[in-house]
């Protein structure tokens, strides 16, 4: 019988992935738009590419958790590498996401500061408490993440396992990436340019069990 914790994680992974898609439809959507502007500012440039980094980190992070345990239930890895590459993830991806977000949510902060609408504060208040959360999840999960990617320090199969784990979860985070990003792109080349001042940034990615 599948527990709840399973359920629930599962559930939390879909969110992610969907999310994380949107993030990169509305990364291509708005980078479409700053292209018909004149002189946007670098950082509303990078806002708008920290939302596609953010998108294409979420996808990766899923897909990641997703190969391993398909992987594990394979035979292909035991539970030690699943581990390892569960920690792994956290480490590296869930760092980019922390990373991309806080530009995310500095941009948000500082709309809610222009305009002062409830939508705005809403969206802002929202993308602070999700990266706060984010930032003490991985402060918690850290060392247990590092204990996890040792445990196959040595073992050169495993290693080679991981490796061959992560560049297949890169490549299908590129290409559904790209793709959202590229429709995005697409509707942004026919919006009227004063749409650009109802644009919010990117919804923040929602993180994790």
């Amino acid at each position: 019988m599948v527990s709840l914790t399973t359920i629930l994680a599962i559930i939390i992974l879909v969110i992610d992935f969907a999310i994380s898609i949107w993030n990169a439809y509305a990364g291509g959507y708005n980078i479409g738009i700053l292209r018909k502007q004149e002189n946007p500012s670098d950082f509303t440039k990078a806002v708008a590419w920290s939302g596609v980094g953010i998108a294409f980190t979420g996808i990766t992070y899923v897909m990641l958790v997703v190969l391993s345990f398909v992987a594990l239930f394979l035979g292909y890895i035991d539970t030690t590498t699943a581990s390892a590459v569960l920690g792994f993830d956290q480490l590296v991806f869930g760092l980019l996401i922390i990373g991309f977000g806080l530009m995310i949510t500095i941009q948000s902060i500082l709309i809610a500061a222009q305009r002062k609408n409830i939508w705005s504060i809403v969206v802002a208040a929202f993308n602070t408490i999700i990266e706060i959360v984010n930032i003490f999840s991985y402060i918690a999960t850290f060392q247990d993440s590092v204990q996890m990617v040792k445990g196959i320090s040595g073992n050169r199969q495993d290693e080679q396992n991981l490796v061959i784990l992560v560049i297949l979860a890169i490549l299908i985070g590129y290409f559904i990436t790209h793709a959202a990003y590229k429709r995005g792109l697409k509707k942004a080349e026919g919006a009227d340019i004063g749409q650009q001042g109802r644009r919010n940034t990117n919804p923040k990615l929602s993180k994790k069990i």
